[in-house]
């Protein structure tokens, strides 16, 4: 049973049971309802809830007001409902954004597998060197399978993750994934005698040994067994056959007529054209990221290795993984991962630098986890925590990490597992018995450990200047609270005259209510961009403090759907105080008849011992607009007093 599945339960009663939504969508704080009959909402029960904030009718919309935790219980609403009551409520994607989504929901469940499978090898390798096995034990043949049985069957485990991905039923993924490594498949349509050659003379030139009811088959020599590519865009195109059956066939036949015409119709065409083009695309990909390296060894495996990391942070990194993997189902090897192998050590030295040098042990505290995390090839947290909010620690980073993985890459040493991070250096042990690659990426790893450490260590400065730091700390140790400044232009006043119940009420935190006359949120601190919407019209902030503060620009303007708002910033983006966020169009959303009143609440509000706002009409950019007092200062100021009185707590 899910943490919300209670309250889930709850709302959907109350809102007149399940027939009565038409569609749900949910903004910052809120779920927001299209209902057949509004007068079946039960409002007074709703709003007797405690873990409802409000319940009101707005905007042409039944809300129910949340908190910050609104997106789990639309998730648990929507397991109940159905997916097909969701109402669209974000931006258009891109082509490139969209394909390299589509990527990662594939692959991302497969990582931890991978990984697996991966060690299995390398353990097989290390027995195998030390000679304790030999490839006609029966360990050997055991530890084998276990290792290189993912490659094998890739396109049957990417036939589940790209069914869930394209919410096609997960069984007919894994069966369209069974019939692409069907045992004998290969050895009956690549080879004896050639009928006709195809594209003769050409690149994909493709020779055809059987005929599918007089049409040609195109089957690779080596079969789908370890491809990628391939069974991603045929389930793709299963999940567009099943969702028009659907529609078509009567559900009293669905059951078994739509799974059985979903596969009939789509394997003959995936294996006579779908099948053949992308196997050919993801040849000529592979052809030419191999043509680009012969060139230039040196220059194309710098260029890979440096824009490695910033192709982390944008989430554009994926492709680059999936070749390789495809490298190493294919080959039983790879080049292109081990130029990426130094990033996550680059940025373990940085982080160390960073640790050995730094007073604050704020940021000490940080670097410790985001260390250890680096080390198994998991670098957001050293990323986030520690290089990239000092520009500087991230271009040493990829600098170390890219001559590291130059030396690695030009010296020849390949992949031979799909395993990374302080692991990772068992993929360089060769099963033919050759260690060289081991040697050569310990090297690697030094040099980029070595390169970014001496950089980062001796051009280290606190993050915050003298004058600063001493303000900062005048401010929090010597008065016991931290100053939030303006993220707005504009006058303003107390909270509850906002005409929006879940502000004026506090029922979102304490804060301050603006009449914007700028046309930009900037940042009140410095932090994390934590949340922004899709429809960009409300964002949230979380200070290095842990200070969790809401701006949400005018009422009801998520019906905007993102019209006069643009974003500078990406969600998980750090933000120093008073960079801009989010710039919008003050005079269209008035025009267009929404009210541009903008709360700023403080989220967290209960974990302080008192929030103060700020007494004035009229606030600028970067103005102090309230003063958040600590409890843990409070304590220790009680203690530090009672000391003074001799101990004496009566």
């Amino acid at each position: 049973m899910g943490k919300f599945d209670d309250l889930s339960h709850f709302i959907i009663e109350n809102v007149g049971g399940e027939d009565n939504i038409i569609g749900l969508t949910h903004c910052m704080t809120r779920l927001r309802f299209s209902l057949n009959d509004y007068t079946l909402v039960n409002e007074a029960k709703l709003k007797e809830n405690k873990a409802i904030a409000t319940a009101q009718k707005a905007g042409g919309q039944y809300q129910v007001v949340i908190g910050t935790h609104v997106g789990d219980v639309y998730n648990s609403i929507l397991e109940k409902i159905g997916t097909q009551k969701t109402i669209e409520n974000g931006e258009k994607k891109g082509t490139i954004n969209s394909i390299i989504e589509i990527i990662t929901k594939v692959i991302t469940p497969v990582l931890g597998v991978l990984l697996a499978c991966g060690l299995v090898q390398g353990v097989l390798m290390i027995l195998t060197f030390s000679g304790l096995l030999q490839e006609t034990d029966g360990a050997y043949i055991i530890l084998n399978a276990m290792g290189q049985s993912i490659f094998y069957f890739f396109p049957v485990i990417l036939g589940y993750t790209s069914a869930k991905a394209f919410k096609l039923d997960p069984a007919i993924g894994i069966i369209i994934g069974t019939i692409l490594v069907f045992p004998g498949m290969t050895e009956s349509l690549a080879s004896g005698d050639v009928l006709k050659t195809l594209f003769e003379g050409s690149f994909i030139s493709t020779p055809v040994y059987q005929t599918f009811f007089g049409v040609p088959i195109m089957f690779p020599a080596n079969g789908y067994a370890s491809t990628v590519i391939p069974i991603i865009f045929i389930v793709y195109f299963a999940s567009k056959i099943n969702q028009f059956l659907k529609r078509k066939i009567p559900s009293v036949m669905a059951f078994t007529l739509v799974p059985f015409l979903t596969i009939l119709i789509t394997l003959p065409i995936s294996l006579l054209i779908i099948g053949p083009i992308t196997n050919m695309l993801s040849e000529l990909i592979s052809n030419g990221f191999s043509a680009l390296y012969g060139v230039s060894t040196i220059l194309t495996s710098f260029l890979v290795a440096l824009i490695y990391q910033p192709l982390v942070i944008l989430g554009l990194h994926w492709p680059l993984i999936t070749l390789g993997i495809q490298n190493l189902g294919s080959h039983g090897s790879d080049y292109i991962l081990p130029m990426l192998f130094t990033a996550s050590f680059a940025q373990t030295a940085v982080v160390a630098a960073v640790y050995f040098k730094t007073k604050s042990r704020a940021q000490k505290e940080i670097a410790i986890p985001a260390l250890i995390s680096a080390l198994f090839c998991i670098i957001e947290p050293a990323i986030y925590g520690v290089t990239l909010p000092v520009k500087k620690r991230f271009v040493f980073s990829m600098i170390g990490g890219a001559i590291g993985g130059t030396f690695i890459s030009i010296l020849g040493a390949d992949f031979y597992a799909g395993v990374v991070g302080i692991f990772g250096f068992v993929s360089f042990l060769n099963p033919s018995g050759e260690y060289s690659g081991l040697i050569i990426s310990i090297i690697g790893v030094l040099i980029s450990m070595i390169i970014s450490f001496l950089l980062t260590y001796f051009t280290f400065n606190e993050e915050a200047g003298p004058e600063e730091e001493k303000k900062m700390k005048h401010e929090v140790s010597g008065l016991g609270e931290i100053v939030i400044h303006s993220p707005l232009k504009g006058n303003v006043t107390e909270l509850e005259n906002a005409t929006d119940s879940a502000f004026a009420n506090g029922l979102l935190g304490k804060g301050i209510l603006f009449y914007p006359e700028g046309n930009q949120i900037i940042a009140p601190f410095d932090g994390e961009v934590t949340t922004i919407f899709p429809t960009k019209h409300a964002v949230g902030i979380t200070s290095t403090d842990g200070i969790e503060m809401l701006i949400h620009v005018g009422k009801d303007t998520v019906n905007l759907q993102g019209k006069y708002f643009k974003k500078l910033k990406e969600q998980g983006d750090f933000v120093r105080k008073g960079e801009a966020i989010i710039e919008f169009e003050l005079d269209a959303i008035k025009n267009a008849g929404f009210s541009a009143e903008t709360p700023a609440v403080i989220t967290n509000a209960d974990q302080y011992e008192n929030i103060l706002i700020v007494n004035s009409d009229f606030i600028d950019y970067s103005g102090e607009i309230m003063s958040i007092q600590l409890k843990e200062y409070e304590n220790r100021s009680r203690i530090g007093d009672l000391a003074k009185d001799g101990g004496n707590m009566a």
